[in-house]
């Protein structure tokens, strides 16, 4: 049976049991999401690894359900690889999820986070302080080179800035300037130690953050990087942006002593395990 619905002037059509599913489906998760905000804490594991989530509000638990439901997959694989003597860059840390499953295994000293955003990165700092967690905390972009750049997100305005802001070199009105880094510049300086496992979401600007970190990544104790790589689109920012493609950041970890996996694939941007190939492969 088909219908068509027209709601504030959008026409909808389709199938009325799928429509009755999808509803049901949204109400489900709007319950949860109240219930566990009246908690104001949620209790999450993942891959065997617990964490106790404080939430402030509806918000909180909706962001939270919403990660693990797009993320949950790649954070279980990283969490079943991640041993007691690895050191963990969250590189584009974002609301900190990543970090706080890694703070919850690793010492404070061994997990390194990056994030830019003025407006997540206050998220990521309230998210590790409730939890007791104490991992460094980088505020600034990784990139091919130490400076400054715009960070910008032409689809929001200032005062929502939840979204997905990516490093431009042409910004709009509610871009904000920050400051980028190398990562094997910190490496050299000793500011940081060598990472062995990377997890990498950049919003497109994935071969910048390699580039820059390549001397680390090519390093024999360097054994994983998990990246979301961006397809070319009129919407968002991929590899294309930065003078390269998704094919080009694959080949270059390849280049690095990666074999390369894709472990899901979300349309707009698909996701790969690069697992260090044992010495002498080629």
């Amino acid at each position: 049976m088909a219908i068509h619905d027209r709601v504030a002037g959008i026409q909808w059509e389709g199938d009325v049991f799928e429509l009755v599913r999808k509803a049901g489906r949204s109400a489900r998760r709007r319950a949860s999401d109240r219930y566990w905000a009246a908690r104001g804490r949620r209790p999450v594991t993942v891959g065997g690894v617990s964490v106790l989530f404080r939430l402030d509000d509806r918000e909180d638990a909706r962001f939270l359900r919403r990660f693990l439901d797009i993320e949950g997959r790649m954070l279980a694989d990283l969490l079943a690889e991640l041993r007691s003597d690895d050191v963990f860059w969250d590189v584009g840390a974002a609301g900190g999820f990543y970090t706080c499953f890694a703070s919850a295994v690793l010492d404070d000293g061994r997990v390194i986070a990056f994030e830019p955003n003025p407006d997540v990165r206050e998220i990521l700092h309230r998210r590790l302080d409730s939890l007791g967690t104490a991992p460094r905390v980088f505020e600034c972009a990784l990139s091919d080179s130490t400076g400054t750049a715009a960070l910008d997100n032409p689809a929001r305005e200032r005062d929502s800035w939840q979204g997905t802001p990516s490093l431009t070199t042409d910004p709009g009105a509610a871009a904000v300037s920050i400051e980028t880094r190398a990562g094997d510049e910190l490496v050299a300086a000793g500011e940081v130690p060598r990472p062995t496992v990377v997890k990498i979401d950049v919003e497109g600007a994935e071969p910048l953050v390699v580039e820059g970190l390549s001397e680390s990544l090519a390093h024999e104790d360097c054994r994983l990087v998990y990246c979301e790589v961006h397809r070319e689109s009129d919407q968002r920012r991929s590899p294309a942006d930065y003078g390269s493609s998704p094919a080009a950041v694959e080949a270059s970890l390849a280049d690095l002593g990666f074999e390369i996996e894709h472990i899901e694939d979300r349309r707009a941007e698909y996701l790969i395990k690069a697992k260090k190939r044992p010495s002498g492969e080629v």
